[in-house]
């Protein structure tokens, strides 16, 4: 049984609504409401009488109350007993973030938490794949998305615009005719297009719809199409994280919506004093990382 069920359980018997449950617990009243359905699932009875935006106990509910407290109690204990690690700036941080993060920016920045929190063991998991953070397989999430998962907590970053690279020899070319030019009908090279779930976005239907038969290449994974940029193959699409060194930029594409940055954690993890100045440390790096800012031209 969930421990998130019973504490949504709870709190729903001790505020009588939905809503005021949901202000308690500081999470959305969906939250809630999925809690307490996925627990009837689980047990196999209603729990609730809903009348009028109200909720109260059922006999089965009833039932469940002294278990469900105990349930809560003997948790809160176990929380007391490991507090005294959870107050130190020191253990492992495990952080999670998308292959483009992990290898091009992430490096950079732990060795900077190395010297600021000696005492933190830092964990990567690169991967574009969400991780159970309840179940701390990741305490910490770098994401590109435009909501983030709704159990999970943080802050958006900042955000992330597309452009149009190229490697030196190719934007050389560009630069020197890019004015007379209208972009992209007549860009002195090919594209590197979308395989894939990749050609699902706005930026690769365009290309398709408008550039296939410019179209060199393609490949599904955002870090393949900058090394095939990097190798002179043609121009490729790509947000300003994917920037990597070889690759200069031709133009923006502000036509295109920019990508979402956050960094979250699970609500239970945010008191976790390393992984709240990991967190907040991260967030402020990346907010203003250089590398995510687009050279003038």
């Amino acid at each position: 049984m969930d421990w998130n069920y019973v504490k949504s359980f709870l709190a729903v018997v001790d505020a009588g609504s939905l809503e005021k449950a949901a202000e308690r617990l500081n999470v959305s009243n969906t939250t809630v409401f999925r809690h307490i359905h996925a627990l009837e699932k689980e047990t196999g009875t209603r729990l609730f009488e809903r009348i009028k935006g109200r909720y109260s106990l059922t006999e089965a509910g009833e039932e469940m109350l002294g278990p469900a407290r105990q349930i809560l109690n003997n948790f809160e204990a176990i929380n007391l007993s490991v507090s005294g690690r959870d107050i130190a700036a020191a253990g492992t941080v495990r952080i999670t973030a998308p292959t483009s993060f992990a290898y091009f920016i992430l490096p950079d920045y732990f060795a900077r938490l190395q010297t600021a929190y000696p005492d933190i063991s830092l964990e990567l998991l690169a991967s574009n794949q969400e991780f159970n953070m309840a179940e701390r397989h990741a305490d910490i999430a770098i994401r590109v998305a435009e909501l983030p998962p709704e159990y999970l907590v943080g802050r958006e970053v900042r955000k992330i615009d597309w452009g149009l690279y190229a490697n030196h020899d190719m934007a050389e070319k560009t630069e020197q005719n890019f004015n007379a030019m209208k972009f992209p009908d007549r860009l002195p090279g090919g594209f590197i297009g979308a395989s894939g779930a990749l050609r699902n976005h706005p930026v690769f239907k365009w290309l398709d719809e408008n550039h296939a038969d410019r179209i060199i290449h393609r490949s599904d994974d955002f870090v393949a199409m900058a090394g095939l940029a990097r190798a002179g193959i043609g121009y490729a699409c790509l947000p300003a994280d994917l920037a990597i060194p070889d690759l200069e930029r031709v133009t923006s594409l502000h036509q295109f919506v920019p990508n979402r940055l956050w960094v979250l954690t699970h609500p239970e993890l945010k008191r976790i004093e390393r992984i709240k100045l990991v967190l907040q440390w991260l967030g402020n790096a990346l907010k203003n990382e250089p590398r995510l800012i687009p050279p003038a031209r």
